[in-house]
């Protein structure tokens, strides 16, 4: 267990490459400590348990295996550990981000936000998980070549973390996918209420015609698919709140429609649906 969250640990601590710092931390319940991210930003994981964070004093949260948080160098973090935790960081260097960086710029005809300005905490999808297990795996291993492997797997990391989440859309080039972006962007805010018009608008496009790209990929319109997206995350949601906080938590403005819904997906009411769950 650590009892000294300090610079003197993390530089005994860690597995480095060229392009990548890789940081180990088992923190018991209980722990609490400020700390720094130093010049680098900083991907921060966590292989089980749970943390509270307060960032620059001032965004605060609880993360956990299925989140990641990539912080800006110089950070602040006042951290508290709920449970015990295992927590790996991958500190990116400057060269790695600024090659990615350059090339995506390149590849997609768009700019990229500078990775050094933004605090990003969002859930883990399968193109970070892919790289980040390999990384993990190399670094237990005994391959002499291991290194190079995880400077790999390093550069296919950033690229996925730079494309997805600092690229400003660019619907001019012939890269940009609106369907993709409205896809991504009702995924990511399924607890909000999002008008179609205000996407397709961004998008420079009609709502008309947004909405017919959209069925022609993916057979249903954005509305349904965002309502199916709602209802899939009301089940898990069901377990813990009433049937009427699920439904305003998820933009619903209508708990008779929202009922409806449900039932429409799943041939049974929220209602009986989290009496089964309790029984």
């Amino acid at each position: 267990m650590i009892h000294n969250f300090d610079r003197s640990f993390e530089k005994n601590n860690n597995y480095e490459t060229e392009y990548l710092k890789i940081l180990y931390y088992d923190l018991s319940k209980d722990y609490k400590e400020v700390y720094k991210s130093y010049q680098y930003n900083r991907l921060c994981t966590i292989v089980n348990g749970t943390k509270h964070v307060k960032i620059n004093n001032g965004l605060e949260f609880d993360y956990n295996r299925s989140d990641f948080i990539l912080l800006p160098p110089n950070s602040s973090v006042q951290m508290e550990i709920k449970e015990p935790t295992i927590a790996v960081v991958y500190e990116l260097s400057d060269k790695l981000i600024e090659d990615t960086r350059n090339h995506i710029q390149i590849k997609f005809e768009a700019d990229a936000i500078d990775v050094k300005d933004s605090i990003i905490k969002e859930k883990f999808n399968e193109a970070l998980k892919a790289p980040i297990k390999r990384i993990n795996e190399y670094c237990s291993s005994n391959d002499p070549n291991k290194t190079f492997l995880i400077d790999l797997c390093s550069q296919e990391l950033t690229y996925n973390l730079i494309k997805d989440f600092f690229i400003t859309p660019n619907p001019n080039n012939k890269y940009f996918d609106p369907v993709d972006y409205t896809l991504k962007f009702l995924e990511e805010n399924i607890y909000e209420t999002v008008a179609i018009n205000e996407i397709a608008t961004h998008l420079n496009m009609s709502a008309s015609n947004l909405t017919a790209c959209f069925k022609k990929k993916t057979n249903m319109t954005p509305k349904e698919y965002q309502n199916l997206l709602k209802i899939r995350t009301s089940k898990e949601a069901l377990r813990h709140k009433n049937v009427t906080e699920v439904c305003y938590d998820l933009g619903f403005e209508n708990v008779s429609y929202f009922i409806k819904l449900f039932k429409n997906y799943y041939g049974e009411t929220p209602k009986q649906f989290s009496m089964k769950t309790i029984n």
